[in-house]
């Protein structure tokens, strides 16, 4: 068998064992770095740089052998001088002209479905570094908590034990952040590992701008994360730092810092309120244009982060059901469905049939049943499904460890 043949066979067993997996991405910290260790990650992340604008500037230069660049021409001030690449290792260098090779692929694609495409420019920062071959670009050893990155040396890392012992390790990117450094590694894990029992088979979500998340059960979950004071603080000072000065590259580098906080924050929140829903059988919610909110409610929107909770559903959940956009869920009543004229400050439904409900569970309730294919004759009962103890628990456990979420139960 050659080699070609071998490849392919390989490279045939692993999609087909792809079908049977999930992906999951760890995030591990570089963690105790000496000043000699931040320098060497400095110069690797500004020679990626010079690399891929070097690349950029001239496409036919990507038909070179990787391996065979050793200098490039750099822009300083007015005149290019070559510097010498001597931190990035050769698979390194094949990753970043491979990433530049796929963002031309993906221009052309947008161009053939007749999309305005520029040319690609120079870019004034790169905060990712590719590591696609595991044992090759970059290697972990969980017992001395390291790894070891190609021509960079070893590196202690921090939140190694995240990953399973049966987790098949794959690609993974070296990321800068105002934070720290930190190993963004790609593993697969076989999807009966996430396999739970449901504590309810159904739940039917409503989003809002009072209370951002009810659920069909009455659960409600409401979060919101305001720009803080320091930022106001350090925005201030910005607007009145002389440009080019040093004082201002100081301050903007603590307002990304600031902003990396309060984005870690918001994801925190999604993370845990997704973590909740995935323990449902089935979620229903309706396709809400959130981005149309902002015109009433910007500040509301931009800060409690519910059109990014929203966009990550659909791709975390094991079986989301998203209903409409343009269905009546918070007009129809859930007992006889007859549609109801409410305005935004009607906070509850009642109708002749005799149905009396909160106007937010109702329409979670509506998107529940509609997303099953139930009409209101289907429904069962007119009462809504009460809130069990194991919810209760769960709801307590996980979104009550994050001190930005509010949870309202049902009496």
């Amino acid at each position: 068998m050659t080699k070609a043949e071998r490849i392919k066979n390989t490279l045939q067993e692993t999609k087909k064992r792809r079908k049977t997996q999930k992906a999951v991405v760890y995030q591990l910290k570089l963690q105790n770095l000496s000043r000699k260790k931040e320098e060497l990650l400095k110069k690797a992340f500004a020679e990626a740089k010079w690399l891929y604008n070097w690349l950029v500037s001239n496409t036919e230069r990507l038909n070179i052998p990787p391996n065979k660049i050793s200098t490039v021409e750099v822009k300083v001030g007015e005149v290019f001088e070559e510097k010498p690449l001597t931190t990035l290792g050769s698979q390194i260098k094949q990753e970043i002209a491979d990433r530049l090779k796929d963002n031309l692929r993906a221009l052309e694609k947008l161009k053939k479905k007749g999309h305005k495409v520029g040319a690609l420019k120079p870019k004034k920062f790169i905060n990712s570094i590719p590591l696609k071959q595991y044992g090759i670009t970059y290697k972990l050893d969980f017992t001395q908590n390291k790894v070891r990155i190609q021509k960079l040396g070893d590196f202690r890392i921090l939140g190694l034990h995240q990953i399973p012992e049966n987790a098949e390790i794959a690609n993974a990117v070296l990321v800068r952040k105002p934070s720290g450094y930190y190993l963004h590694v790609t593993c697969y894990l076989s999807k009966e590992h996430f396999k739970r029992e449901p504590i309810r088979e159904a739940v039917g979500i409503d989003f809002g701008i009072d209370t951002k998340i009810t659920l069909s059960n009455g659960l409600k979950i409401d979060f919101e994360l305001h720009e803080t004071h320091r930022l106001k603080k350090i925005q201030r000072k910005l607007a009145k730092a002389k440009k080019g000065s040093r004082n201002r590259e100081k301050l903007r580098f603590l307002l990304r810092k600031e902003y990396e906080k309060i984005s870690n924050r918001r994801r925190d929140v999604q993370n845990k309120v997704i973590a909740f829903l995935k323990l449902y059988g089935t979620v229903v919610f309706q396709d809400d244009f959130i981005k149309g909110w902002e015109a009433l409610f910007g500040s509301q929107v931009h800060s409690s982060g519910i059109g990014g909770l929203k966009s990550r559903l659909s791709a975390s959940l094991e079986t989301p059901v998203i209903v409409k956009r343009f269905e009546p869920t918070t007009q129809e009543c859930f007992a006889c469905g007859k549609l109801h004229e409410l305005s935004l400050s009607d906070r509850a439904i009642e109708c002749e049939c005799g149905w009396k409900c909160d106007r937010d569970v109702n329409s979670a309730l509506v998107t529940r049943r509609k997303g099953l294919g139930l009409g209101p004759e289907q429904a069962v009962g007119l009462d809504r499904p009460e809130l069990k103890p194991p919810e209760r628990e769960a709801a307590a456990r996980i979104l009550g460890s994050n001190p930005y979420i509010r949870v309202s139960f049902p009496l």
